[in-house]
C-alpha cells in the first residue's frame, strides 16, 4: 500500500476563497455526514476521495475534527490585515473607502447580491496590488480598477482568513455605524423635545 502524506489546515488562511467556495457547496449537499466528512478532507487535504477510503477510520476522524474545529471556530475576531502578500505580490486594501469610484461602488454592490459565490470577485475590489509603499502618515496606493477576468480568478487562490479579516471589518463597522447614528438621533430628539418646552 502506498504511503500518502497529508497536509490537514488548521487555520483560514490555510484554505483559499475557492476552497471555502466549495466548501460552502458540499455542507449545503443532502449528502450523510460521512459523505460531506470524506469530502472535506478531499477538498481541504487535497487527496483524491478513492486514496482516502485507504486510510484508516480512526485517521479520518481525527483528520475530520481537525477541520471540524477549523471550520467551527469563530472567525468575527480576525482582525483586517491591511498589507498581505499574495501571489508574490504586496496587496492591500483600498485605502480610502470614501474615494470609490462609481466602478467600485456598482460592482462591489452587484457581488453583494451574492456575496459567497462572488467572494473572490468582491476581494478583487477590496485587495488590489500596492504601487506605492506605506509613507510614514499611513498613506499608500493600489493599482486602479480595472476588472480583468484573469484578476478576479486570481482571488480565487486568496487565503480566506483575509478575506474573513475584511468582511468583519464592514460587519464592525456596520453596527457601529448603526449605534452611532440611534445615539445621534436621540440627542436630536432631546434637543427638539427641550427646544419645543
Amino acid at each position: 500500500m502506498k504511503q500518502i502524506k497529508l497536509t490537514v489546515p488548521n487555520n483560514w488562511n490555510d484554505i483559499t476563497i475557492n476552497d471555502y467556495q466549495k466548501f460552502m457547496v458540499i455542507m449545503d449537499s443532502k449528502k450523510s455526514e460521512k459523505q460531506k466528512m470524506l469530502d472535506m478532507i478531499s477538498l481541504f487535504c487535497k487527496v483524491s476521495k478513492k486514496d482516502l477510503k485507504q486510510f484508516a477510520l480512526k485517521d479520518i476522524e481525527r483528520i475530520g475534527s481537525i477541520l471540524v474545529k477549523m471550520t467551527k471556530d469563530d472567525p468575527s475576531n480576525i482582525n483586517v490585515e491591511k498589507h498581505v502578500s499574495f501571489n508574490g505580490d504586496t496587496y492591500s486594501v483600498m485605502p480610502n473607502m470614501s474615494d470609490m469610484t462609481t466602478g467600485e461602488f456598482v460592482d462591489l454592490e452587484t457581488y453583494c447580491n451574492d456575496s459567497m459565490e462572488n467572494l473572490h470577485k468582491i476581494m478583487s475590489i477590496l485587495y488590489r496590488k500596492q504601487t506605492s509603499k506605506e509613507d510614514r502618515w499611513g498613506r499608500y496606493n493600489v493599482e486602479d480598477y480595472e476588472p480583468t477576468p484573469e484578476k478576479t480568478e486570481a482571488m480565487l487562490q486568496f487565503p480566506m482568513g483575509y478575506a474573513l479579516g475584511i468582511l468583519n471589518f464592514f460587519f464592525h463597522l456596520e453596527a457601529e455605524l448603526i449605534v452611532d447614528s440611534r445615539s445621534y438621533l436621540e440627542k436630536q430628539k432631546s434637543f427638539k423635545t427641550k427646544a419645543q418646552a
